[in-house]
């Protein structure tokens, strides 16, 4: 009975329970029923502005809520004016402007008296403007405007910090085709703006190497003058004795005549073009599709934003909708419509896809874009946009420091104050005329420039369907090291020091009897953290297998190298190494005399003699070995014993940048008949990188192909 009755209540309840849901499902109203209130006027804090003696340009905005002041700064300079030869002059200029300290601190000892007031202070230079920033307590208010004042008037630009700002843009060099992405973007914008237009362009390694100390000091007095800056200051301060506090740190800042002239204008021709980069190590394909787009000054700028959000901005765009969620085409889809203060933006669709619905995908989406041209957008669509836009526009106004920000820069290019304030009024105003209108006039469906970044093999159709295809190399420069041309009796010479060498290392014979060679011992990493010491074991067959297991800090790692086939592992799994580094794996081979010698008759292989040269004191002669397929570098002979001191060439960082190595020999021990170093330095771009010390080599002992394979 009891079972009975506990079942019966329960049952009751259930039933209770789901009248309850139904009763209030029913009485829900459809999302399309729902009303909200307009947004109400937004009302932006007022800055004061004040301009001082010295022609510098100050706001200001109170807000005693934290006892914090933050004040940031807008310079007018830029990297559109900086020489086409010396790219990234201007970005490391803007850094070392604040790590190479001043006339009165290192970079070293800011940061100490910034870190001990928990205090911030930082600078840049990006495209059309520079900037820098500072934040610190109310009370350390005359520190932090002491040391910001410094930076800007008295920078030093330390070598050492030059050269570190110069690593950290060889590495983003190297890394920037790690990303498909990134491809597909930096590459679309060169077809809009043109390879070398100022709003496109970025550095190499030649435009970096080129750049001196003399430069950034030039760069610096060209555009870093009182009346060519202004500062925004907001938090816990009282406005006339901060006035006066930052007119005395500036007041031998003097001004000057400024004849800075105006960003370069964009040129840009309609025009349908098919672009590819191939990329044979990817399954999916990138899209770009667009063209030039327009100003923030435009007076259809706010029909352009609602006419884009419905093309191709979240959920409920068209291209979500019918791209992605129809047609089931696109892992994400988007569209894109850029509008800068002082040139023209770029207007344009994409997506990722498969490798097998690549140009399906392209067709439609430029399907959806025509669309747009032919009837105007829904009541809904219309709302949703208006509503999506307006919803998020108070995050414009969420902080004093935006408000400061936004007002400096509309004042920096020549907008009106109330720019921001006027949006919301414009947003509400747009028409689906309107939205008809602006696409009709500026949506060129039938000349958009299309840029595909993945495999062709793997396309769905050619896409010379599309029209005919510009095949875009994205290979990253190297600057070579230009050498003498080889004459008949340089690379006579040269083949005969290099026989007198193997001779004098255990003869040919003995270097070809060698089918295997182990060596095991230590590696020492200079590190800009310190020295760090890791297990080093290296496995060779010969002809083309080795591996190299290293076991750092973090864990075992491995780099393979198998004829054609190289992978990394790691900690994080196997993957098929990198071109570059594949490249670079191929070219150790080579440079590893146990290989060397006993393939210095292979077919192909060019040994130059090119002069004579010292190595730690001791008289060498320097050959050029240039392998087949395979960078030159250079060998140093010792000249009275024939034996190899060094090697020298051009090797990569642990960031994959290039940089000038030198490989120092030293402590020969005789191995199965063959002189070997036990002991090598290796010094990139003249400082010495690692240090490696063999415990033992063995030659011929038994290697499992295994080791080499994919699977290990």
């Amino acid at each position: 009975m009891k079972k009975t009755k506990y079942t019966y209540h329960r049952s009751i309840t259930v039933v209770i329970l789901l009248l309850c849901i139904s009763s209030n499902l029913l009485a829900q109203k459809h999302y399309k029923e729902i009303t909200f209130p307009k947004l109400p006027d937004i009302k932006v804090p007022k800055a004061d502005e004040v301009t001082l003696s010295n022609g510098m340009k100050l706001f200001l905005l109170e807000d005693h809520e934290l006892p914090i002041i933050n004040l940031r700064a807008i310079v007018k300079t830029g990297s559109v004016y900086e020489p086409a030869q010396k790219i990234g002059l201007a970005d490391i200029t803007g850094t070392v402007l604040r790590t190479g300290g001043t006339t009165t601190r290192t970079g070293d000892e800011i940061d100490e008296i910034l870190e001990s007031i928990a205090a911030s202070v930082e600078t840049w230079i990006g495209e059309t403007s520079g900037g820098a920033y500072m934040s610190v307590l109310k009370q350390d208010i005359d520190t932090g405007l002491d040391i910001l004042s410094d930076i800007l008037m008295n920078p030093v630009f330390n070598q050492d910090k030059i050269d570190l700002a110069k690593v950290e843009q060889r590495s983003i060099i190297a890394r920037r085709n790690d990303q498909v992405s990134q491809i597909a973007g930096r590459e679309f914008n060169k077809l809009i703006y043109g390879e070398g237009s100022v709003y496109a362009r970025h550095p190499e390694y030649a435009t970096i190497d080129v750049i001196t100390q003399e430069d950034l000091i030039a760069f610096h007095k060209e555009y870093y003058h009182p009346n060519n800056i202004m500062i925004g200051v907001w938090g816990d301060f009282n406005k006339k004795e901060l006035i006066k506090k930052i007119e005395n740190v500036f007041k031998n800042w003097k001004t000057v005549d400024l004849n800075i002239p105006a960003v370069p204008e964009v040129n840009y021709e309609f025009k349908q073009t098919v672009n590819l980069i191939l990329k044979e190590d990817v399954n999916q394909t990138n899209i770009y599709m667009g063209h030039i787009g327009s100003r923030r000054d435009n007076p259809d700028y706010f029909s352009m934003i609602l006419m884009n959000r419905i093309l191709g901005i979240g959920f409920t765009s068209r291209l979500f909708k019918n791209v992605r969620s129809r047609l089931g085409l696109a892992y994400s889809v988007f569209g894109v419509y850029t509008a800068d203060y002082d040139h023209p933006g770029v207007l344009y669709v994409g997506c990722q896809t498969k490798s097998q619905s690549t140009v399906k995908a392209i067709k439609a989406m430029h399907e959806e874009v025509k669309k747009m041209t032919e009837s105007e957008v829904t009541d809904e669509e219309l709302a949703v946009a208006k509503d999506a836009y307006l919803n998020s526009f108070v995050f414009n106004f969420d902080t004093k420091g935006e408000i400061v920000t936004r007002l400096m820069t509309y004042d920096y290019y020549g907008y009106p104050a109330d720019f921001l304030q006027k949006t919301k009024t414009s947003i509400e105003n747009v028409t689906k005329a309107d939205i008809l209108r602006v696409s009709k006039k500026y949506l060129h469906y039938d000349a958009m420039q299309i840029l595909a970044v993945g495999n062709p093999s793997d396309f769905d159709e050619p896409l010379s369907a599309l029209g005919e295809v510009n095949e875009i190399d994205i290979t990253i420069p190297v600057v070579e090291e230009a050498t003498p041309e080889a004459t008949e009796s340089t690379l006579l010479k040269g083949r005969e020091i290099l026989e007198k060498s193997i001779q004098a290392s255990g003869g040919k014979s003995a270097f070809k009897a060698i089918e295997t060679i182990r060596w095991k011992g230590d590696m020492t990493a200079v590190t800009p953290q310190g020295e760090m010491n890791m297990g080093l074991e290296i496995l060779r067959i010969m002809p083309d297998k080795m591996r190299a297991n290293v076991q750092t800090p973090m864990g075992s790692m491995s780099q393979i190298i198998n004829g054609e086939n190289a992978w990394m592992v790691s900690p994080q799994g196997t993957m098929p190494a990198p071109p570059q580094m594949k490249a670079e794996l191929t070219a150790s081979i080579w440079r590893n005399i146990s290989y060397l010698f006993p393939n210095s008759d292979m077919e192909g292989l060019e040994v130059q003699y090119l002069e004579s040269g010292k190595v730690q004191g001791e008289n060498c002669e320097v050959l050029l070995i240039t392998p087949p397929d395979v960078k030159s570098f250079k060998l140093y002979v010792n000249a009275q014993n024939s034996i190899p001191v060094m090697l020298s060439y051009q090797g990569t960082n642990m960031m994959g940048a290039p940089v000038a190595s030198e490989e120092v020999f030293s402590d020969f021990r005789e191995v199965a008949g063959i002189k070997l170093p036990f002991k090598s330095v290796t010094n990139q771009d003249g400082k010495k990188a690692q240090e490696t010390i063999a415990e033992e080599i063995e030659i011929n002992t038994r290697i499992p192909e295994s080791q080499f394979n994919i699977s290990q």
